[in-house]
């Protein structure tokens, strides 16, 4: 008896676990994960919203990685709801995810995994317009953008316009995607302007950017797509962005533009700094008028360059001839960029003193400066006709005296003998008297002879060891010339020392004009030929290459300001004869 109670609980327990397992299993199948979007078919400027949901209670989230392959996800959120009806709980769970499409037709959404459950795909269309937009700019958010050439020379300013149009509310949280072009300069010109314009009717808001690019690389270059993204007021919310966080995702996207980077032509000259601009200019200023200049009087030049589509690092320095009869000292030098909505704006400015050593008419050469100019397609000069100064002698200067004659103490005692009449003889009988008079002034005239002779050679031998002692010591006045290079190296050793490379450059070219005496080197090419350093202008070469460089690294700089020094310290040491404006005579003499 007890035996069969204890089989029939058994029996009793198992149909009960088996119909619980059941209902688990009938449950779990149940248990859907299903993937839905707003919309299949959408235009290229809107985004999508794709709503994952599943009845599971469950802590897993949805892996959105296979999403990134074809959208940009904006954002993700999440509800649940748990609802009982007639005692029964029910449970549900959404994730609502922002899409944005990367390119247009059709794309699949992938199957979306949560824990084991997988959703099915869902197929979607992206139109440049939706089917039912008329017109060609009607949607509430679109953009243009257009470039000021579609084919340039190489370094040549290229302006890129980009428009944002939108009819729409949008919250102030915008993004615009960074403007990236390889092998090419990039600045934004000014701020972004706003402006509200009507098209087809519509009134819309928006936002102008323009950029000046100067490309490094001869071909084509690639304009990207840029991507604006921002959250539109829904129209619900009658407060805006003031009280909701809530709203509308919205994107649009920049067309892509591809543009020609032409080499420069074969006619510019090959020694010359390659400067392709809309305009240049050229001026000049001097510190005091010319017609009341004197010898000895100080007077600076400046010159100033002014490039439109040109930055001022690309400006090479500005030569000025120095010519005879003045001594020239460099004088400061600038550089400043001006930014408008037409473009940069470049200029360089380089000053010299000049102390004129010499009265009578002093003509200064002309000044060129030779460049490319785009609108035309043809190379062009700019230049600074020949000065013509007359130089007027110093008031102040004490008149010139011919140097007297030195006579020796035997020619003055002949010319003093020679000078004295004979005596007359009054009387054949001696005259005591007369005769100790005349020899008393015989004596004196021989002692006074030989005091005159001992001060004599006295001088001579004081005059010969000082020139001997300012041999030895070397305490003479350096010509005018070496008084220059000096001050030259000088700068150029500051300018290493600021690890500034392109001041570096203005005066390696500026002392080496001045190391072998030619001032007629009119480029730093020139001047390092001149120089004869293979490693010094192989340096040179890689600091001018940096100037243009998006990231150029600190060590390398330091590394190659260093290479140029030390070559010109051992260019230096050779000390090469510099006779050229020692006739002029020295600035002080003493």
């Amino acid at each position: 008896m007890l035996a069969r109670t204890t089989r029939q609980n058994l029996s009793h327990f198992l149909a009960v676990t088996l119909l619980l397992i059941a209902l688990l299993m009938a449950n779990m199948a149940n248990a859907a994960f299903t993937a839905s979007v707003n919309s299949t078919v959408i235009a290229s400027h809107e985004s999508l919203e794709l709503t994952l949901r599943t009845d599971m209670n469950s802590s897993d989230a949805p892996d959105l990685s296979p999403l990134e392959w074809s959208f940009d996800l904006l954002g993700t959120r999440q509800q649940s709801q748990t609802r009982i009806t007639n005692g029964n709980r029910e449970y549900s769970r959404e994730w609502v995810i922002s899409l944005v499409p990367k390119q247009q037709g059709t794309l699949i959404i992938p199957p979306i995994k949560l824990g084991a459950q997988a959703s099915e795909p869902v197929t979607i269309t992206v139109r440049d317009k939706k089917a039912d937009d008329s017109g060609s700019d009607t949607s509430p958010l679109f953009m243009k953008a257009e470039v000021s050439s579609e084919s340039i020379y190489v370094q040549q300013e290229l302006i890129f316009t980009l428009q944002i149009f939108f009819s729409v509310q949008l919250y102030d949280d915008n993004r615009l995607s960074a403007l990236n072009i390889d092998d090419a300069l990039m600045q934004q010109l000014g701020e972004t302007r706003k402006f509200d314009t009507v098209i087809n009717g519509i009134r819309y808001r928006g936002f102008e950017l323009k950029y000046a690019i100067h490309p490094q690389a001869v071909g084509e270059m690639v304009i990207p797509s840029l991507t604006f993204t921002g959250v539109a007021v829904e129209p619900r919310d009658p407060f805006g962005s003031i009280f909701s966080s809530g709203g509308k995702p919205v994107i649009a996207r920049s067309p892509e533009i591809r543009v020609e980077v032409k080499p420069k032509p074969e006619s510019y000259p090959v020694k010359e700094t390659w400067l392709p601009a809309r305009k240049l200019t050229i001026q000049e200023t001097w510190s005091q008028p010319l017609n009341t200049l004197k010898v000895g009087d100080a007077i600076t030049r400046t010159i100033t360059v002014a490039a439109d589509g040109l930055s001022a690092a690309q400006l090479p320095p500005i030569l000025m001839p120095q010519p005879k009869g003045v001594n020239s000292y460099p004088d400061k030098s600038g550089t400043e960029d001006s930014e408008t909505l037409n473009g940069i704006q470049g200029q360089r400015t380089d000053s010299i003193a000049m102390i004129p050593t010499h009265s009578g008419t002093i003509t200064l050469p002309a000044v060129e400066y030779i460049w490319f100019d785009t609108a035309r397609g043809e190379v062009r000069v700019s230049s600074l006709p020949a000065t013509t100064i007359d130089v007027a002698p110093d008031p102040n200067a004490k008149a010139q005296t011919p140097p007297m004659a030195v006579s020796t103490p035997a020619e003055t005692e002949v010319s003093k003998v020679t000078g004295c009449p004979e005596p007359s003889i009054i009387s054949s009988e001696p005259d005591n008297t007369s005769i100790r008079l005349w020899q008393g002034l015989t004596g004196l005239f021989a002692l006074l002879w030989l005091v005159t002779l001992g001060i004599w050679r006295f001088k001579s031998s004081s005059g010969k060891q000082a020139d001997s002692h300012e041999k030895i010591t070397g305490d003479h006045h350096p010509s005018n010339n070496q008084v220059q290079e000096a001050a030259a190296f000088a700068s150029l050793e500051s300018a290493c020392q600021q690890k500034n490379v392109r001041l570096t450059l203005n005066e390696l070219q500026n002392w080496s004009r001045l190391y072998p005496g030619n001032n007629k080197l009119t480029s730093l090419t020139d001047c390092l030929n001149q120089l004869g350093s293979n490693e010094l202008k192989a340096a040179c070469n890689d600091l001018a290459a940096s100037l243009y460089s998006a990231e150029p690294k600190a060590a390398d700089i330091q590394a190659l300001l260093n290479t140029v020094l030390e070559e010109c310290q051992k260019i230096r040491t050779k000390k090469p004869e510099m006779g050229s404006d020692q006739e002029l005579g020295k600035l002080y003499p003493r």
